[in-house]
């Protein structure tokens, strides 16, 4: 689920990708590390964090998330993502060193620093190329934040994108281009005015208009970029989700296959061929 503030219904924003027995974390909501645990993902097989934005769901835990993985981790990790992640990572170190300075002299642990590998991008493009899996990200748009980045992942087993939170924006669609998976944002607002109170309710809704994408706009996208697979992920709700309404409203827009996405939410790649068993 997105937004600060926490949800009965779904964790923070946070999506893994495996590839090649490595660990690709897509955000760092609050609670993060927990989930992994809960989903049976090894926290030694942490490799990269990508950060779309800095809004707190998105960003919380960035830090804590290799603080908690710190006895399990053999490399460092590599943290991706736009201006200031360099500076907010040495600030997390400064505000937990009384912590990393008796764990590392008590347990004779390796410096936390050598295991946080920092890369800040600012412009779109190709950021990773490896035998195994290829990374590029796209510049969306989600006023008023700077530098917001999706990101597409292509491996052996297939592609996937995640558009990070965004309004509809072309180069999303051309980053999706082909792509077997859209993890797309999509808003649930039909019942929004239900919890929250009269005097914001109309000042709330339209800015999350302004910033982010309806489920039919998700469908678009999707269609336009001729995916296999659309997930609406993660959800911008204030209180309960009608899973087939949102599909519903999804599927005007877009003929294929439609998920919503759920906490432990796993899906394998390749996909199955459509019609076999």
């Amino acid at each position: 689920m997105g937004g600060p503030t926490p949800k009965i219904r779904g964790g923070a924003t946070s999506h893994a990708l495996s590839v090649d027995g490595g660990t690709n974390i897509i955000d760092c909501g609050n609670g993060v590390g927990r989930q992994l645990i809960r989903a049976g993902v090894a926290l030694s097989s942490l490799k990269r964090i990508f950060i779309t934005h800095h809004h707190i769901d998105h960003v919380a835990d960035f830090g804590l998330l290799i603080h908690q993985s710190w006895s399990h981790l053999q490399h460092p990790v590599e943290m991706i993502g736009p201006p200031p992640l360099a500076r907010m990572a040495q600030l997390y170190l400064e505000l937990f060193a009384q912590d990393i300075r008796y764990r590392t002299a008590d347990e004779s642990r390796r410096d936390l620093r050598e295991l946080m590998n920092v890369r800040e991008i600012t412009e779109a493009g190709e950021i990773i190329h490896t035998e195994h899996l290829s990374v590029r990200c796209a510049l969306v748009e989600h006023p008023p934040v700077d530098k917001v980045f999706a990101y597409r992942f292509d491996t052996p087993a297939g592609s996937v994108v995640f558009s990070a939170d965004t309004v509809p924006t072309k180069s999303l669609t051309m980053l999706a281009r082909g792509a077997d998976v859209l993890v797309h944002e999509a808003l649930y607002l039909d019942d929004a005015d239900r919890y929250l109170p009269a005097a914001r309710a109309s000042t709330v809704i339209s800015r999350m208009l302004r910033a982010h994408s309806q489920p039919e706009a998700a469908g678009r996208v999707a269609c336009e970029a001729g995916v296999r697979l659309l997930i609406l992920s993660p959800l911008g709700a204030f209180g309960s989700v009608d899973e087939m309404r949102l599909k519903e409203r999804a599927a005007t827009e877009f003929d294929g296959r439609i998920l919503v996405g759920r906490d432990l939410l796993e899906v394998e790649l390749p996909l199955p061929v459509l019609g076999s068993t």
